[in-house]
């Protein structure tokens, strides 16, 4: 299996230095090899050892046990999981040779049977997590490669399996989609009882989208605000208000309410399962910071959000 950079220092497994220490175990586990064909992901064109920006550095099983063990830092482990078949079989064997590290565990996945997600909550998963990814309708099968509508069934059967709550998706800002489109897929899955994620889009040299460009960090800044509004305050879509291009014109809160959401920070923070802080995960260490892995400076990302 492959481990985040981040997570294998924490192991001890690699040797190296980072400003912010990772509080979650990721793994990545594929078998066969991913047969998806997401356009911004290298892991069709040949089994890149990179997730994102992030390179993936292989160990044994047996060795992420024995490390992750004595890892007293560590709060939750999440497994992520190529697209293929058995790929469920092959998570809940991780599950269960992991348990003695008695952390709670996160999966993410790709669609799959309604008996395979009941598998892997009897292992002792807590959360599945299966990425939407794109918020962009019209584009999203040139993109992800297979139907929308196949996602939001296996989110609704997820729910039914797992309860509300306990059901997660990503989101990636900056696939083509407008911050309309993006605000109104964040409220179609809250609405479904499933907690977004936001990832910015990171270009990877050898895919489909290697050329495209990352998204505006304002654009990123006004949905994060608005997932803020809509997960956390329970506003919806339709209460805020959008310019003829799908930009974000209002917030329908006010002033004074804006102020106290920069105030707080965690809005622009990583968001994630409890426990994920994903440090450097869309960003070098020089920034810009999409999603900071820790409180950020309320006037900083004030003058981000109308930066573009």
């Amino acid at each position: 299996m492959r481990v985040s950079y981040g997570s294998a220092l924490e192991l001890g497994l690699s040797k190296g230095r980072t400003d912010t220490r990772t509080t979650t175990l990721y793994l990545f586990v594929s078998r066969t090899g991913c047969r998806g064909s997401c356009a911004f992901c290298p892991q069709p064109y040949g089994g890149s050892g990179r997730i994102s920006r992030i390179e993936w550095p292989r160990f044994s099983l047996e060795e992420v046990a024995r490390a992750a063990t004595g890892a007293s830092k560590l709060k939750r482990i999440c497994i992520q999981c190529s697209d293929e078949p058995g790929i469920a079989s092959l998570a809940k064997g991780i599950v269960n040779r992991l348990a003695p590290a008695g952390l709670p565990f996160s999966v993410s996945a790709p669609p799959m049977a309604v008996e395979e997600m009941e598998m892997l909550k009897d292992a002792g998963v807590e959360i599945l997590t299966i990425p939407v990814d794109c918020a962009d309708k019209k584009r999203y099968r040139s993109v992800k490669g297979r139907s929308l509508e196949d996602i939001m069934d296996s989110l609704r059967g997820a729910v039914r399996v797992f309860g509300r709550g306990k059901v997660g998706t990503h989101i990636i800002v900056g696939l083509g989609e407008s911050e309309r489109e993006a605000v109104e897929m964040i409220d179609t899955v809250t609405k479904m009882g499933v907690t977004p994620s936001l990832f910015a889009f990171t270009p990877i040299k050898g895919t489909r989208m290697e050329n495209a460009a990352s998204p505006p960090i304002g654009a990123y800044r006004r949905v994060q605000i608005a997932r803020h509004l809509i997960v956390e305050a329970g506003m919806e879509a339709s209460e805020l208000k959008f310019g003829p291009d799908g930009r974000i014109a209002g917030f329908g809160c006010s002033a004074e309410e804006l102020e106290r959401i920069f105030n707080l920070g965690h809005p622009f923070m990583v968001c994630g399962c409890p426990g994920c802080n994903r440090p450097y995960f869309n960003e070098k260490a020089s920034g810009p910071f999409y999603n900071y892995p820790s409180r950020p400076d309320p006037k900083i990302v004030s003058e981000e959000t109308w930066s573009d």
